[in-house]
């Protein structure tokens, strides 16, 4: 008659010690139940990173603030203001279709535009094209393709590859966020280090 089989209870909570089961198949059933256990814990840990912050914005996969995201909420200047940063011009909307306000922000020597849409909606089918025409490495900041000239010399930058030669002007801000009514441009040197940026003023909304 074969010798009996040891087994001692495997402790889910803290995996501590254990003793092997002495049969080939006992040692498969234990791995199984192992990586198992494992792919439980990394979906738990992905779940968690991805809970939204109090307005409803979470991360991308490289920390960066989800680009458009409906919360419910109405914001105005107030709120951009209530995070302590500086709001030194507002923009005469008139040309820009569907917005009803926009202004240069300053926040931990960052520069942001800060424009209003009666919606979510409103900000998303109106505002996106004029966003995207003024953001980023194919950004119109200079010249008669410039879509909204109002402000248009805080939206571009001089960059020199030598010194004392003529400026290059690229985009000041490199990316934007839509968020509620608002649409959120954030200065960066590319979409990465602007939506970071962007991370900045929407972790202080309250």
């Amino acid at each position: 008659m074969p010798s009996p089989v040891r087994l001692l209870n495997i402790d889910i909570s803290g995996l501590m010690g254990f003793n092997m089961i002495r049969t080939d198949s006992g040692k498969r059933r234990l791995f199984a139940t192992l990586v198992g256990l494992s792919a439980l814990l990394m979906l738990a840990v992905a779940c968690g990173s991805d809970n939204g912050g109090s307005d409803g914005v979470g991360s991308g996969g490289d920390g960066s603030a989800r680009q458009v995201v409906d919360n419910g909420r109405t914001y105005t200047i107030e709120d951009i203001q209530a995070t302590g940063a500086k709001t030194p011009k507002e923009y005469d909307v008139s040309d820009l279709p569907g917005a009803t306000g926009a202004w240069n922000a300053l926040l931990e020597r960052k520069e942001y535009e800060v424009r209003f849409y009666g919606s979510h909606a409103d900000a998303v089918e109106m505002g996106t094209s004029w966003a995207e025409s003024v953001t980023g490495e194919d950004a119109q900041v200079v010249g008669d393709d410039v879509q909204w000239e109002e402000g248009a010399k805080d939206r571009r930058q001089c960059n020199r590859s030598v010194a004392h030669s003529g400026c290059n002007y690229t985009a000041r801000y490199g990316d934007f966020v839509i968020l509620g009514n608002m649409i959120l441009m954030c200065e960066g040197p590319n979409s990465e280090e602007a939506l970071k940026v962007c991370d900045v003023m929407i972790e202080r909304f309250s």
